[in-house]
């Protein structure tokens, strides 16, 4: 499966979760459910992802905007998805785990790309490759481990 149906398939799940509330004039959206504020996770995730990926692959002199942008974006767009979310901690803690399953799925593949790294002929230096599999392990424990802080963090009463 590609990730462009993954993408597809979690925003409209996101879709179908929402609830539409009108108060004072203003529209807002909150999820109902774990599982709609977990595919719209998910569906930002992939979708900054795969513009991150094909910005350094497309266009290389662009990386260090591509790697410097798409964290700041991951962080407000989550943030934004949990001030929606205003459910309990396990509830948010299930949204967490089905909205990060693409960096989990990508730590799972660099460790066992690492791990099962082997020469393609004799004498070829495996520096590199082994070196890209540990840059990809540790951006996306990092990933993960800053989208668990930052969606399970408690939310304030906002008064607008």
């Amino acid at each position: 499966m590609s990730l462009t149906s993954l993408l597809f398939i979690a925003l409209i799940l996101a879709f179908f979760g929402l609830k539409f509330t009108g108060i004072d004039g203003k529209i807002n959206f909150v999820f109902k459910y774990f599982w709609s504020a977990g595919s719209a996770l998910l569906g930002i995730n992939i979708l900054l992802l795969g513009m991150t990926i094909l910005g350094v692959g497309l266009l290389p002199i662009s990386t260090p905007f591509f790697i410097v942008l798409s964290p700041v974006i991951s962080v407000i767009s989550w943030n934004c998805i949990r001030l929606c979310y205003r459910k309990p901690l396990v509830k948010r803690l299930y949204a967490f785990f089905i909205g990060h399953s693409i960096y989990f799925i990508l730590l799972l593949y660099c460790i066992y790309g690492f791990f099962t790294l082997e020469p393609s002929y004799p004498g070829e230096d495996m520096f590199m490759s082994g070196l890209g599999y540990l840059i990809g392990v540790i951006i996306s424990f990092f990933a993960i481990i800053l989208g668990l802080i930052t969606f399970l963090l408690p939310y304030k009463n906002i008064k607008h």
